[in-house]
């Protein structure tokens, strides 16, 4: 036990590196909400006529995934306000603007094997550009069904399509973006351990 616990503060102290806390805790709970609804989804159902069935546990999943939606939504706009206020849309995205030394420069340092630092405007920094965009597409897809489906708009299933499709991106990304960070965090672990 002693052990877990004292993971669970290297951890954190690893995600301090380079997060300030209230972002690292913005962080933490929005990957742990959107890991939720993953696995809420499965247990959600509506009627052919897209209403909300009857069975106790559908109703509740879906009402569960509704609320944490709209919560996402609101945490998702917060962080990503705060990330593109205290960066910049060019530290996620210097693509847009024709930079792309940072990002060559890590790739070649990938096909040495090695696992690049992340730098402003660097590969790291893009794919957390790319994580900011998928959370965008998919709360905001989903919100718009909401509201939609509230209205009772004949688009509402069309837009609920696009939403279930979308969430394969973060999906994609959670998965990824997870892996990465821990395979940063052991490499950090052991060089420490080591020295």
């Amino acid at each position: 036990m002693h052990s877990i616990s004292s993971g669970r503060r290297t951890f954190w102290h690893f995600l301090a590196l380079n997060q300030p806390l209230f972002l690292r805790c913005l962080h933490i709970l929005i990957a742990i909400l959107i890991i939720g609804q993953v696995l809420n989804s499965n247990g959600m159902a509506l009627t052919p006529t897209d209403q909300l069935v009857n069975a106790t546990l559908p109703r509740f999943f879906t009402l569960l995934h509704i609320s944490i939606g709209l919560t996402l939504l609101a945490l998702g706009t917060l962080l990503i306000g705060y990330c593109l206020r205290r960066r910049g849309l060019r530290y996620f995205y210097p693509y847009l603007w024709g930079d792309t030394a940072q990002i060559q420069q890590d790739i070649r340092t990938l096909l040495r094997r090695e696992l690049p630092d992340a730098e402003p405007q660097g590969l790291a920094t893009c794919v957390q550009g790319l994580g900011l965009g998928a959370l965008s597409l998919v709360v905001f897809s989903g919100a718009s069904w909401f509201v939609l489906w509230q209205m009772g708009s004949p688009f509402a299933s069309t837009v609920k399509d696009w939403h279930e499709t979308l969430t394969g991106l973060i999906e994609v990304y959670l998965v990824a973006h997870g892996g990465m960070g821990l395979l940063h965090f052991a490499m950090w672990y052991w060089q420490r351990r080591s020295n």
